[in-house]
């Protein structure tokens, strides 16, 4: 548990799943956008709507598990590279205690306290070996500790489908293909907005500028997926049926 960790959560303006965030909001806005730029792309180079669905259901199935491996496996890494980190320091610490001393002194020297001061915290922090350490991962080393990689993983993994398959239903529940694509852009463009409302509900500023940022990137992306369509027509790669 981090020092801070308990007064954190006694504020409602530290939500705890801010935690998370990077994983929450990378999921879910990578799903819809994938998916509907994937969705708009392929509807229009006009195959039939049972192609869509099986095409659309791969897609969003193989990019939710390609991001949940591929998170874990960052994440890992860089706990991997944190934990190897903490071993020098470690070893610093035990086999030159005078000269990582000092770079506390400078540490807390540069952070602007008096001579006095420095050494009080100097003092203090260098009696407790793991706060000892705690300092000097963070303020020399600059690393925090990664939370874990299987939450990571799959939080990234559930999050892009909790984004990538609204997109999809329409095509499923509705007929015929336009009507199907017309209510996909509709339903993408809701996921899109309640993304924006967790990213403003976690970082407040404007709810505004935060839903209209993350509708804009999602349609810029289908605007792309409809463009790679356009051009497949425009080359006569199109109509595929089954």
């Amino acid at each position: 548990m981090r020092p801070g960790e308990k007064i954190a959560g006694r504020e409602p303006q530290h939500p705890a799943s801010g935690n998370f965030l990077r994983d929450i909001v990378f999921g879910a806005n990578d799903g819809v956008v994938t998916a509907i730029g994937f969705l708009v792309g392929i509807s229009g180079t006009m195959v039939n709507q049972s192609t869509v669905v099986i095409a659309g259901t791969l897609t969003i199935v193989a990019g939710a598990a390609s991001m949940a491996l591929g998170n874990y496996l960052a994440v890992k890494s860089q706990k991997e590279f944190y934990d190897s980190m903490e071993k020098i320091e470690r070893w610093e610490m035990e086999n030159k205690p005078d000269v990582e001393r000092d770079e506390i002194r400078e540490i807390y020297t540069n952070m602007g306290f008096d001579k006095q001061t420095v050494e009080t915290l100097t003092k203090k922090v260098t009696s407790d070996r793991e706060l000892w350490l705690r300092v000097m991962m963070r303020d020399e080393v600059g690393l925090v500790k990664e939370e874990s990689p299987k939450i990571s993983g799959v939080l990234i993994g559930l999050f892009y489908l909790f984004g990538g398959i609204p997109p999809l239903l329409p095509f499923i529940l509705l007929q015929p293909l336009p009507r199907a694509l017309i209510a996909s852009i509709f339903t993408s463009l809701f996921v899109m907005a309640l993304i924006g409302v967790i990213r403003w509900w976690l970082n407040k500023g404007s709810l505004t500028t935060r839903v209209v940022e993350t509708i804009t990137i999602g349609f810029l992306a289908a605007a792309i997926g409809y463009a790679a369509g356009e051009a497949l027509n425009f080359f006569g790669i199109s109509g595929v049926s089954m």
